[in-house]
């Protein structure tokens, strides 16, 4: 069974290395109305939008991080899994609210209201899960510390994915490449439960996960290859 699921997250990174390749030949600046000025011209059509587009997200993403990092661990993967998780979906919910608000393109538009779907739907069954499991079944000293390590590892590989994104004049664009690192996240995560956890209903939600961010992984990738990433702006969000 791991080794299926962990198919799909190769697939999704064989997809994101395919996408680096063609976005540095579909390169292009973004269009601008006719009617703006010099100086919005040369900021982007949606500047405005994306200024407090980018505000909003670093918001998000810096309180969710700071929340997730507080957590108290109980040693138990599948209810230790199960928080984070929901942790993580209420991330990837605000920033699907976040696009909603401010994007303009009908692809990522959908995109967000489907993995918006997708994370509440998540974690309405991890909360039952953890309603129906209240107490804790820890692991041995050492496991909790070698799981304690690779799930704290997950979540900076997420942080150092989304750090690295480059800031675009394009809110779309941006909540597109800051999905695709929240979405590997959240694979990450799925995968570590499925090597520790042992309840039937903790690792199948893993298994779910994967399947469906994976999935929304290479169609986000595919409107960043279909759209293309503008590149004026350049700094890291």
């Amino acid at each position: 069974m791991k080794t299926k699921f962990n198919s799909f997250k190769s697939f999704a990174l064989m997809v994101m290395a395919v996408f680096v390749l063609s976005s540095c030949e579909k390169d292009q600046d973004v269009v601008t109305p006719l009617s703006a000025s010099g100086e919005q011209a040369a900021k982007g059509a949606y500047w405005e939008d994306d200024k407090a587009f980018d505000k909003e997200m670093q918001q998000v993403i810096n309180s969710m991080m700071k929340m997730m990092n507080q957590m108290e661990m109980t040693c138990d993967p599948d209810i230790d899994f199960a928080n984070m998780m929901i942790m993580h979906h209420e991330m990837g919910i605000k920033m699907a609210d976040i696009e909603l608000k401010y994007g303009h393109e009908p692809e990522a538009l959908e995109l967000a209201v489907k993995t918006k779907e997708g994370n509440q739907a998540s974690k309405e069954r991890l909360q039952a899960f953890l309603a129906s499991h209240p107490t804790p079944e820890p692991l041995s000293k050492e496991e909790c510390k070698m799981f304690m390590m690779e799930m704290r590892e997950d979540m900076m590989a997420m942080m150092r994915c989304m750090r690295s994104v480059k800031d675009t004049p394009d809110p779309d664009v941006d909540f597109a490449q800051l999905m695709i690192c929240h979405h590997e996240g959240a694979l990450a995560m799925s995968n570590t439960e499925l090597k520790w956890g042992d309840d039937e209903m903790a690792l199948e939600e893993a298994e779910i996960i994967i399947e469906e961010q994976s999935q929304e992984i290479i169609e986000l990738a595919a409107f960043l290859n279909e759209h293309g990433v503008p590149t004026h702006k350049g700094k890291n969000l």
